[in-house]
């Protein structure tokens, strides 16, 4: 009995673990079906080499859908939404990056070999506890016990209504299983569904022209400014700081004689993918996922950037934080693409940063528009990075913009503030250099 009781807590507790890290670990006593069904089970197995097997094979099985409801809980912290297997695969790559940059390669390395220790013991551990001691035979009255448990799991599970507060029972890994299962099936409707919306958002181009004389002619940026919602303007600790700031631009905006129109809009993502942004204002589109941003990319997608060749313009792509091939540039339609590879930045990488914002706006300045001539207007899209994570160090903003040359001057923040890990390790600390580093992508945008 007591081994009874030992296995079923360990087996709810690890069942149970990732449902209480997407609650923002709140404590809640609830008692997980599958823990209770699969001890049921075997403790009905008979003694033999096949229940062994079967013992480790399903605690195999086991760990793995953990590994999937753990997998899910983070998503849903860092993201704002459940885990698709199905499109997610490809974030292991930025996760291994962005643990690269934040901890350094010694640490991810030892965070990734003991997630595979860990796995690995679990499977043995489970499997040991799983198959039938031979040393002891059940009584009659053990034997009920795991027959009752493996009926009341097994029932649960299949949806028959039990004796027991709703919120005390829980299945959180066949939740996970069923979540998985119907977004695979979505993503197999998906191209269908997106190629009716493309066909729906095709627009009459003969007006676009005409449409766009209304600027004029003049030089349009659209500048994304990382900030992972509008809580960085609307929600404290980040609002005192960054809503200064936006006041000062209103004012310097004014004495200047222009006007400054605000706005929110539903964003694709939340907490990272902000190229679904990107893509969904150039297009108009739902850009959610990645099964839909690659289907907009495969069909030469009308966009914003189309719209602006139409009507005579240059178009422009300022993208410093770009550090590989970007073949989704070319498929928007791009007349020009600067990537870091290609900007003449002679300045250091501060951490995630290649570059501070204010020499992308430096660049835009001195460099495209100065080379550009008279004429043919720019319409440039530009992908600002000052305010992505780490957000270390926070520098100052250069009073003297002449003196940026090739960014030379910002030679005085390599290796200052604090490191990734020393910061992270501090959540208060983590939320004021946020707030602190939209200040001054702010802060540099105004300048």
């Amino acid at each position: 009995m007591l081994r009874l009781m030992s296995l079923l807590l360990l087996v709810n507790a690890l069942t149970s673990f990732p449902q209480w890290i997407s609650s923002g670990f709140q404590i809640s006593l609830s008692v997980s079906l599958e823990a209770i069904f699969i001890i049921g089970m075997f403790g009905l197995f008979p003694k033999g080499v096949f229940a062994r097997r079967a013992a480790y094979s399903i605690s195999m099985l086991l760990v793995l859908f953990i590994l999937l409801a753990l997998a899910d809980a983070i998503c849903q912290l860092a993201l704002g939404r459940l885990l698709n297997l199905y499109l997610d695969v490809f974030l292991l790559r930025s996760i291994y990056e962005l643990l690269v940059t934040n901890v350094g390669m010694l640490s991810t390395v030892i965070i990734l070999i003991s997630i595979g220790i860990a796995t690995i013991g679990c499977i043995v551990l489970l499997g040991r506890s799983f198959s039938p001691n031979r040393a002891r035979r059940k009584g009659v009255f053990l034997r009920g016990i795991y027959l009752c448990l493996f009926l009341v799991g097994g029932l649960g599970i299949y949806g028959a209504d039990l004796p027991v507060p709703n919120e005390r029972i829980d299945a959180p890994l066949l939740r996970v299983a069923i979540q998985q299962t119907q977004h695979f099936m979505r993503m197999i409707d998906e191209k269908e569904t997106f190629a009716l919306e493309l066909r729906e958002n095709t627009i009459n181009t003969e007006n676009l022209p005409a449409d766009l004389e209304k600027i004029k002619g003049s030089d349009v940026f659209l500048g994304f400014i990382e900030s992972y919602g509008v809580s960085a303007v609307f929600d404290e600790p980040y609002s005192s700081v960054v809503m200064p700031r936006l006041k000062n631009f209103e004012q310097r905006m004014e004495r200047a004689g222009l006007t400054i129109v605000s706005g929110t809009l539903l964003a694709p993502s939340q907490g990272g993918q902000s190229w679904y942004g990107h893509a969904s204002l150039l297009s108009g589109l739902w850009i959610d996922n990645q099964l839909r941003y690659d289907l907009l990319l495969a069909e030469s997608p009308q966009t914003m950037v189309g719209d602006f060749k139409l009507a005579g313009y240059q178009t422009i792509a300022l993208m410093p934080a770009i550090t590989r091939s970007w073949p989704e540039g070319q498929r928007f339609g791009y007349d020009k693409i600067y990537t870091y590879e290609n900007i003449d930045y002679a300045g250091p990488s501060l951490n995630w940063v290649t570059m501070p914002d204010q020499f992308t706006w430096y660049f835009l300045e001195n460099v495209i528009r100065k080379n550009h001539g008279i004429g043919e207007p720019l319409f440039v899209e530009l992908g600002l990075i000052s305010s992505h994570a780490p957000w270390t160090p926070i520098i100052d903003v250069k009073e003297d913009w002449a003196s940026i040359g090739r960014g030379e001057v910002f030679m005085e923040w390599a290796n200052k503030g604090p490191t990734p890990r020393e910061l992270w390790a501090d959540h208060d600390e983590v939320r004021k250099h946020y707030g602190l580093s939209v200040e001054y992508a702010i802060n540099a945008m105004v300048g």
